[in-house]
Parts: C-alpha cells; structure tokens; sequence
C-alpha cells in the first residue's frame, strides 16, 4: 500500500514537471532554438535590477532542460556583473542546479535520468559512497565530466548530499573565477586577461586528473 502511494506520488510529480518543461519550451521556443549569448545576455539584463534573481533562477532550473551548458551561464555572469558579484552568483547557481539535479536524480531513479539525458548517464568509481567528497571536488576541478550529467549521476549512488554539495562548490569554484574573468574580457577574447585564466584552469583540470588516477590504482592495489 505505502508502495503503492509512493508510486502514485512519484507519478504526479514527474507529470507535472514533464508540463513544466513543455510548457517552458512553448513559452520560450524562440529563445531555445537560437540560443547566443548575447541574447541570455540581453534577456537577463532586461529585467533590470531584478537580474541578478533572473539569473539564479535560470542557472538553477537549467538541468530540467540542459539547453546551455552551466560555463556559458557564468561568462555572461561575468560579462554582466563586476568579477566577484559574478562569481558569487555563478556559485549560488551551481548549488542550485547541482541539488536540483541531485534530488530529482535520486528521487525518480535511472529511467528519468536516461530520459533527461537520452540515456548517456554516467557510471560513477563505485568508490563514491565512501570517498565522495574527494572523488566529487576532482571530477569537478578536471572540468572534463559534463556538469549536469556528473550532477544527475552521483544522485544515483549512495552518496552523501553533503559530499557532493562541498565537494561541487570547491571543485568549481576556479571553474566559476575562469569564467567569470572569461566574460569580463569577452570583448578580447586573444588578451593575456582572457587567456591566462584559461591557461590555470587547464593546469589545475590536468593536476586534478592526474591526482585522481593515482589515488584511483593506489585504492585498487589494496
């Protein structure tokens, strides 16, 4: 009976976020299908001194649609506000979509996952569980595992929440500075202000890959 109602729950919660996105992709299809980052750009700024709550919104409710990957919401972040406001505010918006995906994840199981993602759900270290703040803050810092589909995938393990909330803000947090520094100088994109930061990023992603392989085969050898 519990099982049952559960079942049922589930089931009207996935209703009503499947009418959400359809309803968003309606209401929005122009903006979708021609997505340019002087448009989000434009679209946030126009609603003034309320932008700011725009964009967080926006970044946290982007893994429902994944229509624009997470680093081109914190360039126009930069391009739009000073450094550290955008960096404040790419981070807040990498809490809230990581949880939503998390939650969502871990709450509808693998076959929403798959049709979120058509199926390319990723398979995470079964080392997770028990190493997951570590394992979380290197995949994030290698920036090679696609944002939202690592979100979505570590809410499919036993994982702690709070493993995977740290471990995403610290990993990301040089990804967010990049970005931020990226959209700032987005107007001279072969400037040194422009390329350095891409340059550490790299630096860090490569150390990061590195770290995790080594730490991966020592864990193994055991």
């Amino acid at each position: 009976m519990k099982n049952s109602r559960k079942n049922i729950n589930k089931s009207i919660i996935f209703a009503v976020l499947v009418l959400f996105i359809i309803i968003l992709l309606f209401v929005y299809k122009d903006k979708f299908y021609n997505i340019d980052v002087y448009k989000i750009k434009s679209y946030i700024q126009s609603y003034g001194r309320l932008s700011a709550i725009v964009f967080i919104i926006m970044y946290t409710l982007r893994p429902l649609l994944i229509i624009f990957p997470a680093s081109i919401m914190s360039i126009i972040a930069g391009n739009i506000f000073n450094a550290h406001i955008a960096v404040l505010l790419s981070m807040v918006g990498c809490f809230g979509s990581a949880t939503v995906a998390f939650f969502l994840s871990r709450y509808f199981g693998r076959s929403f996952v798959n049709r979120i993602l058509k199926g390319k759900a990723l398979n995470l270290d079964k080392n997770i569980e028990k190493y997951g703040f570590r394992i979380m803050t290197v995949m994030r810092l290698s920036f090679v595992f696609p944002y939202d589909p690592l979100s979505y995938a570590a809410g499919l393990t036993k994982m702690k929440y709070s493993d995977f909330i740290f471990g995403t803000l610290l990993g990301t947090l040089p990804e967010m500075v990049t970005y931020s520094l990226m959209g700032k100088n987005l107007s001279d994109p072969f400037s040194v202000k422009f390329i350095l930061p891409i340059m550490i990023l790299c630096i860090i992603a490569f150390c990061s890959i590195y770290i995790h392989k080594r730490k991966t085969k020592n864990t193994n050898n055991l």
